[in-house]
Protein backbone atom coordinates (compact mmCIF):
# COMPACT_ATOMS: atom_id res chain seq x y z
CA UNK A 1 0.00 0.00 0.00
CA UNK A 2 1.59 3.51 -0.88
CA UNK A 3 1.68 6.15 1.60
CA UNK A 4 0.45 9.66 0.43
CA UNK A 5 3.31 11.64 0.70
CA UNK A 6 1.08 14.87 2.06
CA UNK A 7 -0.56 12.53 4.91
CA UNK A 8 2.88 10.98 5.85
CA UNK A 9 4.48 14.89 6.25
CA UNK A 10 1.37 15.62 8.58
CA UNK A 11 2.39 12.79 10.83
CA UNK A 12 5.84 13.71 10.71
CA UNK A 13 4.98 17.17 11.51
CA UNK A 14 4.72 16.88 15.38
CA UNK A 15 7.58 16.88 17.36
CA UNK A 16 8.87 13.55 18.16
CA UNK A 17 11.07 11.12 20.51
CA UNK A 18 12.87 12.19 22.99
CA UNK A 19 15.52 10.58 25.44
CA UNK A 20 15.06 8.06 28.28
CA UNK A 21 16.60 10.13 30.61
CA UNK A 22 16.08 13.92 29.66
CA UNK A 23 14.15 16.31 28.59
CA UNK A 24 10.36 16.65 26.89
CA UNK A 25 12.14 17.44 23.36
CA UNK A 26 15.19 15.70 21.94
CA UNK A 27 17.64 15.54 19.01
CA UNK A 28 19.33 12.57 18.12
CA UNK A 29 21.87 12.79 15.31
CA UNK A 30 22.65 9.35 13.87
CA UNK A 31 25.18 7.07 12.54
CA UNK A 32 25.13 3.27 11.39
CA UNK A 33 25.05 0.75 8.71
CA UNK A 34 22.27 -0.25 6.32
CA UNK A 35 22.15 -3.64 5.22
CA UNK A 36 19.36 -4.07 2.50
CA UNK A 37 17.51 -7.38 1.34
CA UNK A 38 18.34 -6.69 -2.40
CA UNK A 39 21.26 -3.53 -3.57
CA UNK A 40 24.04 -2.72 -2.05
CA UNK A 41 25.11 -2.19 1.78
CA UNK A 42 26.72 0.78 3.36
CA UNK A 43 26.77 3.61 5.78
CA UNK A 44 23.39 5.61 7.13
CA UNK A 45 23.37 8.76 8.33
CA UNK A 46 20.23 10.14 9.95
CA UNK A 47 18.66 12.98 12.08
CA UNK A 48 15.78 12.23 14.60
CA UNK A 49 13.74 14.29 16.65
CA UNK A 50 11.35 13.32 19.21
CA UNK A 51 8.62 14.14 21.96
CA UNK A 52 8.08 12.07 24.95
CA UNK A 53 4.03 11.96 25.38
CA UNK A 54 4.40 10.06 29.09
CA UNK A 55 7.69 8.88 31.05
CA UNK A 56 7.43 5.29 29.21
CA UNK A 57 6.35 6.34 25.31
CA UNK A 58 7.83 8.67 23.17
CA UNK A 59 7.38 9.28 19.56
CA UNK A 60 9.97 10.35 16.87
CA UNK A 61 10.53 11.32 12.93
CA UNK A 62 13.22 10.19 11.18
CA UNK A 63 15.14 11.17 8.38
CA UNK A 64 17.93 9.33 6.64
CA UNK A 65 20.05 8.82 3.90
CA UNK A 66 22.17 5.20 2.91
CA UNK A 67 23.78 4.16 -0.08
CA UNK A 68 20.86 4.00 -2.50
CA UNK A 69 17.71 4.86 -0.46
CA UNK A 70 16.18 7.81 1.40
CA UNK A 71 13.96 6.56 4.31
CA UNK A 72 11.55 9.14 6.50
CA UNK A 73 9.99 7.01 9.59
CA UNK A 74 7.61 7.72 12.39
CA UNK A 75 8.53 5.85 15.51
CA UNK A 76 7.01 4.46 18.90
CA UNK A 77 9.32 3.70 21.34
CA UNK A 78 8.31 2.21 24.60
CA UNK A 79 10.75 2.37 27.96
CA UNK A 80 8.69 0.84 31.16
CA UNK A 81 10.70 2.21 33.93
CA UNK A 82 10.80 -1.30 35.29
CA UNK A 83 13.59 -1.89 32.37
CA UNK A 84 16.09 1.32 33.76
CA UNK A 85 18.80 1.84 35.94
CA UNK A 86 20.33 4.62 36.98
CA UNK A 87 22.17 5.22 33.93
CA UNK A 88 20.95 2.74 31.52
CA UNK A 89 17.09 2.66 29.73
CA UNK A 90 16.48 -0.37 28.02
CA UNK A 91 13.48 0.17 24.95
CA UNK A 92 11.62 -0.98 21.86
CA UNK A 93 10.92 0.41 18.81
CA UNK A 94 8.11 0.49 16.50
CA UNK A 95 7.08 2.47 13.45
CA UNK A 96 6.32 2.85 9.82
CA UNK A 97 7.48 5.28 6.94
CA UNK A 98 8.22 5.53 3.58
CA UNK A 99 11.66 4.35 1.37
CA UNK A 100 13.03 5.61 -1.54
CA UNK A 101 14.99 3.65 -3.75
CA UNK A 102 17.80 5.23 -6.44
CA UNK A 103 18.81 2.28 -7.76
CA UNK A 104 18.54 -1.82 -6.99
CA UNK A 105 20.87 -3.84 -8.42
CA UNK A 106 22.74 -1.16 -10.11
CA UNK A 107 20.20 -0.30 -12.91
CA UNK A 108 18.33 3.14 -12.38
CA UNK A 109 14.96 2.98 -11.38
CA UNK A 110 13.15 5.11 -8.87
CA UNK A 111 10.61 4.04 -6.54
CA UNK A 112 9.34 4.83 -3.36
CA UNK A 113 7.71 2.13 -1.37
CA UNK A 114 5.72 1.93 2.33
CA UNK A 115 7.77 0.03 5.17
CA UNK A 116 7.21 -0.73 8.25
CA UNK A 117 10.35 -0.60 11.60
CA UNK A 118 10.75 -2.87 14.47
CA UNK A 119 13.76 -2.88 16.52
CA UNK A 120 15.13 -2.44 20.38
CA UNK A 121 17.63 -0.82 21.67
CA UNK A 122 19.27 1.23 24.69
CA UNK A 123 19.92 4.89 26.42
CA UNK A 124 22.78 5.49 28.52
CA UNK A 125 23.33 8.73 29.96
CA UNK A 126 26.32 10.67 30.00
CA UNK A 127 24.97 13.96 31.80
CA UNK A 128 21.69 15.59 32.91
CA UNK A 129 20.62 16.79 28.85
CA UNK A 130 22.75 13.92 26.45
CA UNK A 131 22.88 10.32 26.19
CA UNK A 132 24.44 7.69 24.04
CA UNK A 133 21.89 5.40 22.05
CA UNK A 134 22.67 2.22 20.22
CA UNK A 135 20.28 0.39 18.21
CA UNK A 136 19.27 -2.74 15.92
CA UNK A 137 16.18 -2.26 13.27
CA UNK A 138 14.60 -4.26 11.15
CA UNK A 139 12.70 -2.25 8.14
CA UNK A 140 10.42 -4.26 6.26
CA UNK A 141 8.66 -3.46 3.43
CA UNK A 142 5.39 -4.06 2.53
CA UNK A 143 5.80 -3.64 -1.27
CA UNK A 144 8.47 -5.97 -2.81
CA UNK A 145 7.86 -8.56 0.86
CA UNK A 146 11.80 -7.43 1.63
CA UNK A 147 13.83 -6.65 4.71
CA UNK A 148 16.76 -4.66 5.58
CA UNK A 149 19.06 -4.59 8.88
CA UNK A 150 19.91 -1.20 10.00
CA UNK A 151 22.33 -0.58 13.08
CA UNK A 152 22.47 2.58 14.29
CA UNK A 153 24.61 4.64 16.96
CA UNK A 154 23.65 7.94 18.15
CA UNK A 155 24.38 11.13 20.62
CA UNK A 156 21.12 12.03 21.72
CA UNK A 157 20.16 15.65 23.19
CA UNK A 158 17.23 16.36 25.53
CA UNK A 159 15.50 20.07 26.46
CA UNK A 160 12.65 21.05 27.55
CA UNK A 161 11.55 19.54 31.15
CA UNK A 162 9.68 16.53 32.09
CA UNK A 163 6.52 15.26 30.83
CA UNK A 164 4.10 14.76 33.12
CA UNK A 165 2.83 11.84 34.98
CA UNK A 166 -0.66 10.42 33.31
CA UNK A 167 -3.03 10.33 36.30
CA UNK A 168 -3.88 6.67 36.96
CA UNK A 169 -7.02 5.27 38.62
CA UNK A 170 -6.32 4.14 41.95
CA UNK A 171 -9.41 1.85 43.44
CA UNK A 172 -10.50 2.64 46.87
CA UNK A 173 -8.77 0.38 49.14
CA UNK A 174 -11.01 -1.54 51.44
CA UNK A 175 -10.31 -0.52 55.09
CA UNK A 176 -8.72 -3.12 56.99
CA UNK A 177 -9.30 -4.49 60.79
CA UNK A 178 -5.64 -3.90 61.54
CA UNK A 179 -4.77 -6.06 65.16
CA UNK A 180 -1.86 -4.78 66.88
CA UNK A 181 0.71 -6.53 67.04
CA UNK A 182 1.58 -8.25 71.20
CA UNK A 183 4.88 -10.29 70.59
CA UNK A 184 5.24 -11.05 73.84
CA UNK A 185 1.15 -12.02 74.64
CA UNK A 186 1.00 -10.33 77.82
CA UNK A 187 -1.86 -7.78 76.63
CA UNK A 188 0.20 -4.78 75.99
CA UNK A 189 0.78 -3.99 72.19
CA UNK A 190 4.47 -3.54 71.27
CA UNK A 191 3.94 0.49 70.19
CA UNK A 192 3.27 0.35 74.11
CA UNK A 193 5.49 -1.96 75.41
CA UNK A 194 8.36 -0.99 77.32
CA UNK A 195 9.39 -4.81 78.06
CA UNK A 196 8.96 -6.82 75.05
CA UNK A 197 10.39 -9.83 75.83
CA UNK A 198 8.09 -10.35 79.36
CA UNK A 199 7.77 -14.59 79.72
CA UNK A 200 4.95 -15.83 79.06
CA UNK A 201 2.16 -15.72 82.00
CA UNK A 202 3.95 -12.93 84.32
CA UNK A 203 1.99 -10.31 85.35
CA UNK A 204 2.77 -6.85 83.93
CA UNK A 205 1.40 -3.30 84.16
CA UNK A 206 0.42 -1.08 81.55
CA UNK A 207 4.01 -0.20 79.86
CA UNK A 208 4.39 -3.92 80.00
CA UNK A 209 7.05 -4.25 82.11
CA UNK A 210 6.49 -6.97 84.92
CA UNK A 211 4.83 -6.05 88.24
CA UNK A 212 7.32 -5.98 91.59
CA UNK A 213 4.77 -4.66 94.45
CA UNK A 214 7.34 -4.71 96.53
CA UNK A 215 9.98 -2.68 94.82
CA UNK A 216 12.74 -6.11 95.37
CA UNK A 217 13.84 -5.50 91.83
CA UNK A 218 12.37 -9.55 91.98
CA UNK A 219 8.99 -9.69 89.49
CA UNK A 220 5.97 -10.73 91.62
CA UNK A 221 5.25 -13.70 89.35
CA UNK A 222 8.52 -15.37 90.41
CA UNK A 223 8.53 -13.63 94.08
CA UNK A 224 8.52 -15.78 96.85
CA UNK A 225 7.97 -13.36 99.43
CA UNK A 226 6.09 -10.44 97.88
CA UNK A 227 5.74 -8.62 100.63
CA UNK A 228 9.83 -7.82 101.10
CA UNK A 229 10.12 -4.81 103.63
CA UNK A 230 11.28 -1.55 101.72
CA UNK A 231 15.39 -1.60 101.28
CA UNK A 232 15.64 -5.35 102.78
CA UNK A 233 18.22 -7.18 100.36
CA UNK A 234 16.50 -10.33 98.57
CA UNK A 235 17.62 -13.08 97.11
CA UNK A 236 16.86 -14.04 93.22
CA UNK A 237 13.62 -15.75 94.61
CA UNK A 238 12.76 -12.27 95.95
CA UNK A 239 12.85 -13.64 100.05
CA UNK A 240 15.42 -11.31 102.23
CA UNK A 241 18.89 -12.56 101.98
CA UNK A 242 20.00 -15.40 104.65
CA UNK A 243 23.53 -16.25 103.71
CA UNK A 244 24.18 -18.80 106.95
CA UNK A 245 20.44 -20.19 106.42
CA UNK A 246 19.68 -20.29 110.31
CA UNK A 247 16.46 -18.45 109.40
CA UNK A 248 16.86 -15.20 110.70
CA UNK A 249 17.60 -12.43 107.32
CA UNK A 250 21.10 -10.98 107.59
CA UNK A 251 19.93 -7.05 108.01
CA UNK A 252 18.37 -8.89 111.77
CA UNK A 253 21.59 -11.60 112.20
CA UNK A 254 23.85 -9.99 114.78
CA UNK A 255 25.65 -12.99 114.53
CA UNK A 256 26.51 -13.79 110.99
CA UNK A 257 28.24 -17.29 109.53
CA UNK A 258 26.51 -19.61 112.27
CA UNK A 259 26.91 -23.25 111.48
CA UNK A 260 23.52 -24.81 110.04
CA UNK A 261 23.44 -27.14 112.84
CA UNK A 262 22.94 -24.61 115.80
CA UNK A 263 20.23 -23.62 116.91
CA UNK A 264 20.05 -19.62 116.94
CA UNK A 265 17.48 -17.07 118.95
CA UNK A 266 15.76 -14.41 117.06
CA UNK A 267 19.04 -12.32 116.25
CA UNK A 268 20.73 -15.05 114.28
CA UNK A 269 23.14 -15.80 117.39
CA UNK A 270 23.78 -19.61 119.07
CA UNK A 271 21.48 -20.43 121.83
CA UNK A 272 23.56 -21.92 124.55
CA UNK A 273 22.72 -24.00 127.93
CA UNK A 274 24.61 -23.76 131.26
CA UNK A 275 24.74 -27.04 133.65
CA UNK A 276 26.87 -27.65 136.98
CA UNK A 277 29.66 -30.54 136.42
CA UNK A 278 30.75 -32.44 138.95
CA UNK A 279 34.17 -34.56 139.05
CA UNK A 280 36.33 -36.02 141.33
CA UNK A 281 39.58 -34.16 142.26
CA UNK A 282 42.98 -35.66 141.39
CA UNK A 283 46.22 -34.36 142.09
CA UNK A 284 49.22 -36.25 140.05
CA UNK A 285 52.44 -36.01 141.94
CA UNK A 286 56.01 -36.13 140.02
CA UNK A 287 58.32 -38.33 142.63
CA UNK A 288 61.45 -39.66 141.41
CA UNK A 289 61.99 -43.13 143.42
CA UNK A 290 65.39 -44.34 142.88
CA UNK A 291 65.62 -47.67 141.01
CA UNK A 292 63.43 -50.83 143.43
CA UNK A 293 63.19 -48.19 145.88
CA UNK A 294 60.23 -46.83 147.97
CA UNK A 295 61.89 -43.89 149.71
CA UNK A 296 61.28 -40.29 149.11
CA UNK A 297 63.92 -38.07 148.93
CA UNK A 298 63.81 -34.74 150.40
CA UNK A 299 64.01 -32.66 147.31
CA UNK A 300 59.98 -34.54 146.49
CA UNK A 301 59.05 -33.49 149.37
CA UNK A 302 56.95 -30.55 147.96
CA UNK A 303 55.26 -32.72 145.95
CA UNK A 304 53.57 -34.82 148.96
CA UNK A 305 53.08 -30.88 150.14
CA UNK A 306 50.75 -30.55 147.18
CA UNK A 307 48.56 -33.46 148.29
CA UNK A 308 48.86 -32.24 152.11
CA UNK A 309 46.99 -28.35 150.67
CA UNK A 310 44.67 -30.43 148.76
CA UNK A 311 43.76 -32.70 151.93
CA UNK A 312 43.09 -29.73 154.21
CA UNK A 313 40.90 -27.73 151.40
CA UNK A 314 38.81 -30.24 151.40
CA UNK A 315 38.53 -31.44 155.35
CA UNK A 316 35.31 -33.99 155.01
CA UNK A 317 36.85 -35.84 152.01
CA UNK A 318 39.45 -39.17 152.08
CA UNK A 319 42.42 -39.41 150.06
CA UNK A 320 43.41 -42.19 148.09
CA UNK A 321 47.38 -42.09 146.77
CA UNK A 322 47.62 -44.78 143.77
CA UNK A 323 51.00 -46.10 142.99
CA UNK A 324 52.12 -46.88 139.75
CA UNK A 325 55.59 -48.59 137.83
CA UNK A 326 56.03 -48.99 134.19
CA UNK A 327 56.55 -52.71 132.91
CA UNK A 328 59.87 -53.67 133.61
CA UNK A 329 60.74 -56.36 135.49
CA UNK A 330 58.40 -58.84 137.07
CA UNK A 331 55.04 -57.67 137.27
CA UNK A 332 54.24 -58.97 140.87
CA UNK A 333 57.36 -57.52 142.42
CA UNK A 334 56.34 -54.42 140.65
CA UNK A 335 53.21 -53.99 142.20
CA UNK A 336 54.40 -54.82 145.74
CA UNK A 337 56.67 -51.74 144.82
CA UNK A 338 53.97 -49.69 144.16
CA UNK A 339 51.88 -50.40 146.50
CA UNK A 340 55.47 -49.68 148.94
CA UNK A 341 55.77 -46.22 146.86
CA UNK A 342 52.21 -45.17 147.79
CA UNK A 343 52.42 -46.16 151.51
CA UNK A 344 55.82 -44.41 151.94
CA UNK A 345 54.11 -41.20 150.56
CA UNK A 346 50.55 -41.81 152.81
CA UNK A 347 53.15 -41.95 155.98
CA UNK A 348 54.59 -38.70 154.93
CA UNK A 349 51.35 -37.23 154.93
CA UNK A 350 50.25 -38.44 158.49
CA UNK A 351 54.01 -37.87 160.21
CA UNK A 352 54.84 -34.86 158.00
CA UNK A 353 51.85 -32.63 157.28
CA UNK A 354 49.70 -34.02 160.21
CA UNK A 355 46.87 -35.68 157.77
CA UNK A 356 44.53 -37.99 159.62
CA UNK A 357 45.84 -41.85 159.26
CA UNK A 358 41.61 -42.55 158.79
CA UNK A 359 41.32 -39.85 155.94
CA UNK A 360 44.30 -42.06 154.00
CA UNK A 361 44.48 -44.95 152.08
CA UNK A 362 47.30 -46.64 149.94
CA UNK A 363 47.16 -48.87 147.11
CA UNK A 364 49.54 -50.03 144.42
CA UNK A 365 48.47 -50.89 140.76
CA UNK A 366 51.81 -51.98 139.41
CA UNK A 367 52.26 -51.36 135.85
CA UNK A 368 48.89 -52.27 135.46
CA UNK A 369 47.46 -48.58 134.00
CA UNK A 370 49.85 -47.29 131.89
CA UNK A 371 49.58 -43.75 130.61
CA UNK A 372 52.37 -43.59 128.38
CA UNK A 373 54.02 -46.49 125.80
CA UNK A 374 56.25 -48.53 127.97
CA UNK A 375 58.31 -49.18 125.31
CA UNK A 376 60.36 -46.01 125.91
CA UNK A 377 62.28 -44.17 128.01
CA UNK A 378 60.29 -41.43 128.28
CA UNK A 379 56.59 -43.19 128.24
CA UNK A 380 58.25 -45.73 131.53
CA UNK A 381 59.16 -42.16 133.22
CA UNK A 382 55.51 -40.86 133.29
CA UNK A 383 54.02 -44.21 134.11
CA UNK A 384 56.14 -44.35 136.98
CA UNK A 385 53.82 -42.23 138.91
CA UNK A 386 52.15 -41.52 142.38
CA UNK A 387 48.16 -39.80 141.94
CA UNK A 388 46.21 -39.03 144.68
CA UNK A 389 42.55 -38.75 144.30
CA UNK A 390 39.79 -37.57 146.80
CA UNK A 391 36.31 -38.48 146.92
CA UNK A 392 35.26 -35.08 147.31
CA UNK A 393 34.03 -33.64 143.94
CA UNK A 394 34.90 -30.04 142.27
CA UNK A 395 32.03 -28.09 140.55
CA UNK A 396 32.11 -25.93 137.62
CA UNK A 397 29.33 -24.29 135.68
CA UNK A 398 30.05 -25.60 131.81
CA UNK A 399 28.37 -23.57 128.56
CA UNK A 400 27.16 -25.73 125.61
CA UNK A 401 25.83 -24.16 122.41
CA UNK A 402 22.47 -26.17 121.52
CA UNK A 403 22.46 -27.84 118.00
CA UNK A 404 19.95 -29.39 116.06
CA UNK A 405 19.08 -33.07 116.06
CA UNK A 406 20.93 -34.88 113.32
CA UNK A 407 18.32 -36.19 110.76
CA UNK A 408 17.74 -39.83 109.92
CA UNK A 409 19.04 -41.39 106.91
CA UNK A 410 16.27 -43.74 105.69
CA UNK A 411 16.08 -45.45 102.58
CA UNK A 412 18.90 -47.13 100.80
CA UNK A 413 21.01 -44.37 101.64
CA UNK A 414 20.54 -45.68 105.37
CA UNK A 415 21.24 -49.38 104.30
CA UNK A 416 24.21 -48.15 102.08
CA UNK A 417 25.88 -46.16 105.27
CA UNK A 418 24.96 -49.11 107.46
CA UNK A 419 27.07 -52.01 105.14
CA UNK A 420 30.21 -49.78 105.23
CA UNK A 421 30.18 -49.34 108.92
CA UNK A 422 30.37 -52.50 109.07
CA UNK A 423 32.60 -53.11 106.54
CA UNK A 424 35.05 -50.64 108.93
CA UNK A 425 34.26 -52.07 111.85
CA UNK A 426 35.04 -55.60 110.81
CA UNK A 427 38.90 -54.53 109.39
CA UNK A 428 39.04 -52.54 112.93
Amino acid sequence: MKLNRIALAVVLAAPLAVSAQTGLFSVTPLLGYHSPDQGDAGAYVGLAAGLRIVPAVAVEAEFGKASDATLLNANVLVSPASWATSTMSPYVLAGFGQQDLDAIAGVTNKRTDTVMNLGGGALYSLSDVLSLRAELRAIHNSDWSKTDYLVLTGLQYGFGGKPEEVPQYVAPVEPVNVVPADTDGDGVVDANDRCPNTPAGWEVSVDGCPLDTDRDRVPNSIDECPNTPSGMQVGANGCPLDEDKDGVTDAKDKCPGTAVNVIVDDKGCAKTTTKEVKEAIKEEINIVFDSSKSIIKPEFKGEVAKISDLAKANGNAFITIEGHTDASGNPAKNKTLSQERATAVMNMLISDYGIPAARVTAIGFGSSKPVADNTTADGKAKNRRVIAVLTAEKTSMVTTVMTKPAKAVKGKKAVKKGKKGAAKKKAN
